[in-house]
């Protein structure tokens, strides 16, 4: 989870030298349109433990994974209304590079490398 907000700073810095204030927050809101509903999914989705709690964790994962997708296609829509100008594949490869740094993160995690 921080790794993926981590990687929204860098790629926010990265992206105002490279493609300006435009391209720089485009990334940012591409970035924070991925973060924001994974960070909440992880907090909703690990809120119990144990076994008695079995039926409690599968309903969150549900629940969980649901108002994620359901923030991610608000923050694209509103991104999309209000935001002008917009760099949309700015935006797009913030959402995928900042998907994909929790994605290097959680193999790094398992792999112990």
């Amino acid at each position: 989870m921080a790794s993926q907000f981590i990687a929204v700073g860098l790629i926010t810095a990265g992206g105002y030298a490279v493609l300006g204030w435009t391209g720089a927050y485009s990334l940012l809101l591409g970035g924070l349109i991925c973060a924001i509903p994974n960070a909440y999914f992880a907090v909703k989705a690990f809120q119990y433990r144990g076994a008695r709690a079995a039926q409690k964790i599968v309903r969150a994962f549900y629940l969980g994974e649901s108002i994620k997708l359901l923030m991610m296609s608000a923050g694209f829509l509103l991104s999309f209304i209000f935001v002008e100008p917009l760099n949309t594949i700015a935006l797009f490869a913030g959402f995928i590079m900042v998907y994909l740094a929790g994605l290097m993160a959680l193999m790094k995690l398992r792999t112990g490398k």
